[in-house]
């Protein structure tokens, strides 16, 4: 065997580990929160929840719409509006909701979202402080649920389950699929007190933490992800709450698309060179040790199968070329029904193929309480992951010459 079929072997098998790894402690998981009551009581906590904004004129109704009807204590609920600088007519409609008491709005200059949750987290002395970022909608009960979660103490926040609104294309329809993997390695990474990332679409905290800290940071235009880390290392816990439903609008076209994942991926390299002293950490659990690793592991095996799959069919083009060019024919494929190739990279790549689809069927159950693959599920495992590279390769480039990326 050579040294490079070697190599990729071993990257296989550890990625199949970490695959198998999560699966168990979902399995463990699920079986601790069977014991545990489901029952919500009465709500006592004040919240605040910021809506940053910048030029939301198309969505900012119907966030503010699903705020306000929030089974929640009118008296204990704040929904404090940012207009971070819009130039469009955000803050218009936002201030034609002013109208409800538990609505109230506020203008400053662009600087960025971070800077706007700063803003509204001044504005309040409520005892929880959440965010909900001015293209998503939550489900009625979303708060009453997340402000039960609170009562142990260790928990600094609390993360809510994302799914796609309404996916109309085929990219939508394949980040469909991928926010389905999302609520499975949310609920899992919870679960291992080891989620570095607390996402915009509702993810809520508590206030005096939060001041404590600091508040948000620009963070490489990746607060949530900083403040994750922030309150890990400071020894809080994020839970996830998979029955708070947060419905998000996923980008529409492949470039939009990019940009997102361009600035997501390079803020977590930033930020894990930040924090990189969590690395391989004892002291941090999970985190330190699997998780962290785990994560930035995931990076270099991504684009080493890339680079793997087109160098093979870049070869195997060339040799066709070459048969062509000398036979003045093309070559005939042939296929024999009684011949299966039982090599063991070709077990290993189809178990890992397995263990994804049963992945995106536990995050349909953690969901939606069906293990239902989406449709668009083929097109995600054959697809959407040979677009991933590109945005990877692009932002370790970024991170490596530091030349920062934009929100939009």
């Amino acid at each position: 065997m050579s040294i490079g079929a070697a190599f990729t072997y071993g990257l296989l098998f550890i990625s199949l580990y970490i695959e198998v790894f999560m699966l168990v402690s979902f399995i463990e998981e699920r079986r601790r929160s069977k014991s545990r009551s489901a029952s919500l009581s009465m709500p006592t906590r004040s919240v605040a929840i910021v809506v940053p904004c910048f030029n939301e004129a198309t969505t900012v109704a119907g966030t503010l719409a699903s705020l306000l009807a929030l089974r929640y204590p009118a008296h204990l609920l704040e929904i404090i509006v940012v207009d971070d600088g819009s130039t469009d007519n955000t803050l218009e409609i936002a201030r034609s909701f002013e109208h409800d008491p538990r609505i109230r709005v506020f203008h400053k200059e662009n600087g960025g979202k971070y800077t706007a949750m700063n803003y509204g987290l001044a504005q309040t002395r409520a005892e929880l402080i959440g965010c909900l970022d001015a293209d998503s909608f939550v489900a009625p009960d979303a708060l009453a649920r997340v402000t039960a979660i609170f009562e142990d103490a260790r928990i600094g926040a609390v993360t809510p389950a994302i799914h796609v609104k309404d996916p109309r294309n085929l990219i939508q329809h394949m980040q469909h699929v991928e926010y389905r993997v999302s609520l499975f390695m949310r609920y899992v990474l919870s679960s291992l007190g080891s989620a570095y990332i607390t996402p915009g679409p509702f993810s809520v905290f508590r206030a005096d933490i939060v001041r404590e800290l600091g508040g948000w940071r620009e963070a490489h235009m990746t607060e949530d992800m900083e403040l994750a880390l922030r309150l890990q290392e400071r020894g809080f816990l994020i839970a996830n709450a998979p029955s708070v439903v947060v419905h998000t609008t996923p980008p529409p076209t492949v470039h939009k698309l990019f940009k997102q994942r361009v600035r997501w991926n390079y803020g977590f390299i930033r930020n894990a060179i930040d924090y990189r002293h969590i690395l391989g950490n004892r002291s941090y659990g999970n985190l330190g040790i699997i998780i962290f690793p785990a994560a930035a592991f995931s990076f270099f095996t991504a684009l080493y199968f890339f680079s793997r799959i087109v160098i093979g069919l870049g070869s195997s083009a060339y040799h066709e070329y070459l048969w062509m060019t000398f036979t003045g024919s093309f070559p005939h494929p042939s296929f024999d029904i009684f011949f299966f190739n039982t090599s063991a990279m070709i077990f290993l790549v189809v178990a890992a193929i397995l263990l994804i689809v049963m992945l995106i069927g536990l995050g349909s159950e953690i969901g939606t309480g069906k293990k239902q693959l989406p449709l668009a599920t083929p097109l995600f495992l054959f697809l959407y992951g040979f677009l991933v590279p590109f945005w990877l390769g692009t932002a370790i480039v970024r991170a490596a010459l530091r030349t920062g990326v934009r929100w939009r």
